[in-house]
């Protein structure tokens, strides 16, 4: 598994923070959030506090959960490393969707960020697997008249802009 830079980044903040173990980071199980530690149960409030303010600083949303930091960071452009491929037939529909009608509503944007990072992780099944119920979705929202999120299309392929 690649570390993606936003993961790298949290693991680093991690490493500063004085805690009884390594605290883990694990990819959140709620579907609009990326990540999730369980950083509260291994240290003091003090040091859980630094940890949110400084996730906080560096524009990461965070939100406590049953024990957990659910963590989140909107992300136009992918992280760096964030998949080493290859992108698929349902990625490229993804994109050419996105090419034919750009995205103008920003309204679920993180939330597919989020879904196409967590699945980037899983590895190129999943990720094709993300792609394909996307490019559903939006053939749906497009019969509707709705529009497609604000989603960079480099999500969907190694192409540079």
């Amino acid at each position: 598994m690649l570390i993606n830079a936003f993961r790298q980044e949290l693991k680093d903040t991690l490493s500063r923070t004085e805690t009884d173990r390594m605290p883990v980071i694990r990819r959140s199980l709620l579907p609009d959030w990326l990540y999730a530690t369980d950083l509260p149960a291994l240290c003091r409030e003090t040091e859980k506090k630094r940890f949110l303010e400084t996730l906080t600083e560096n524009g990461w949303e965070t939100m406590e959960d049953d024990g957990w930091i659910q963590m989140r960071k909107a992300s136009y452009e992918p992280p760096a490393n964030w998949y080493e491929g290859p992108f698929g037939p349902e990625a490229a529909c993804c994109r050419s969707l996105l090419e034919r009608h750009p995205g103008n509503s920003g309204t679920d944007a993180e939330s597919v960020e989020c879904i196409l990072i967590k699945a980037a992780e899983e590895g190129e099944k999943a990720f094709e697997t993300a792609c394909a119920a996307l490019h559903h979705s939006w053939a749906e929202r497009l019969r509707k008249g709705e529009p497609l999120p604000a989603i960079n299309p480099a999500y969907f392929s190694d192409r540079k802009e």
